[in-house]
């Protein structure tokens, strides 16, 4: 059990490393040796890690020459984008972060039409109270919850359960994106003004100007986390 847990830590910490863009896709792996040493870990320990980031389409082992690191954004499976959703490294790779931001905003805007026109009065006000919270934070950090929990009912409220679904699986990454904006850049007031003026646009069934108002707000968490990557 023990060592199970260990491989697990391993492929873990091997799958944050790619992610971030320390290991860039095509690059050779140092030997196992060197990867054992560096992350405290048996060589026996680091071989399995290796074959099981090979069966999840991380690695490409090439017999005689070693292993790089595989085109997982191309060919990249099931286990990959598991792995994506669950992950906690502080920086992804910027093109990989520029498509989660593509994922949410392609998501979310249609979510948000869709909600303009399900969404009921009940549902639009529990918005309006969370864009308030948001509003009224004290501190930048106390908007995160509420924000996370308005976009993922603005899913809900679409009436489209694959789209909520999808969200939730990606909420522990949009969570500390989140988390990181508010930390680097927070702007509550737009925030709030963005949220509401959102609000407003599903009161009165306007499909387009809510997808619009959407837009503009995971905009403005990007734009913000921009600064991890153009310091």
């Amino acid at each position: 059990m023990k060592q199970e847990g260990l491989k697990k830590s391993f492929v873990h910490a091997m799958q944050q490393k790619i992610f971030s863009g320390e290991y860039q896709i095509g690059q050779q792996l140092p030997p196992e040796r060197e990867l054992a040493q560096e992350l405290g870990v048996s060589r026996s320990l680091v071989n399995t890690g290796i074959l099981e980031l090979a069966n999840q389409g991380f690695i490409r082992i090439i017999p005689r020459q070693g292993s790089i690191i595989a085109d997982y954004k191309r060919n990249g499976t099931l286990q990959v984008l598991s792995a994506l959703m669950s992950c906690d490294s502080f920086r992804i790779d910027y093109p990989l972060f520029c498509n989660l931001v593509d994922l949410r905003v392609v998501i979310e805007c249609e979510c948000a039409r869709l909600a303009s026109a399900h969404a009921t009065a009940d549902e639009i006000e529990t918005l309006r109270v969370l864009a308030l919270r948001i509003k009224n934070a004290a501190h930048p950090l106390e908007a995160v919850e509420p924000m996370i929990r308005f976009h993922y009912l603005l899913t809900q409220y679409s009436g489209n359960a694959v789209y909520a679904m999808t969200y939730k699986s990606f909420e522990s990454t949009i969570s500390r994106l989140i988390r990181q904006h508010l930390t680097l850049a927070p702007d509550i007031p737009k925030s709030a003004k963005l949220h509401e003026s959102l609000v407003r646009s599903l009161e009165a069934h306007d499909a387009e100007g809510s997808a619009q108002n959407v837009r503009l707000c995971i905009l403005q968490g990007m734009n913000a986390l921009k600064k991890l990557y153009h310091a």
